[in-house]
């Protein structure tokens, strides 16, 4: 019994260290900020279009003009579905969902993080739309993943 209890919480502790991804301290500086879409023909440019919109009204953040005027590059991936899937399918693949990655101009990547939206999440499912629900949804976890980096830099 007491072997099977370790090895579970082997498990356990090795789940979370994996799961925690550090986040780059640069994060913390970055203010002008370039919305792309990953794939331009899909529903990334939807969210990345409501992102585009309500970055422009997220401090400390700013929306930047060109990808040489950016300090960041927010690389937008999502995953619409339709209300029937949603229906049918719940939470096996009906809930629409995005991720973000954000990278220097040059590529390096400084974090990265996903959202899902569900009605009646808090914020995220406040929203009028799945798009702008998800977009709502990433911005509050970079936010929060730059008082992160933040806080670790003192």
């Amino acid at each position: 019994m007491k072997r099977s209890m370790t090895i579970v919480v082997v498990l356990a502790a090795s789940v979370v260290g994996f799961a925690a991804e550090k986040i780059d301290p640069r994060l913390a500086t970055v203010r002008k900020a370039l919305v792309q879409p990953v794939d331009e023909l899909g529903d990334d440019r939807l969210v990345a279009a409501c992102m585009t919109e309500h970055l422009k009204t997220t401090p400390p953040l700013s929306l930047a003009g060109s990808k040489d005027d950016a300090d960041v590059v927010l690389r937008v991936k999502a995953h619409l579905t339709s209300g029937t899937a949603r229906v049918l399918l719940g939470s096996a693949g009906g809930t629409p969902s995005a991720n973000m990655e954000a990278d220097l101009p040059d590529g390096t990547k400084l974090w990265s993080d996903g959202a899902k939206y569900r009605r009646g999440n808090g914020a995220i499912g406040l929203a009028n739309n799945a798009e702008c629900g998800l977009a709502d949804g990433l911005l509050k976890s970079l936010i929060d993943a730059m008082r992160k980096a933040r806080d670790s830099k003192q």
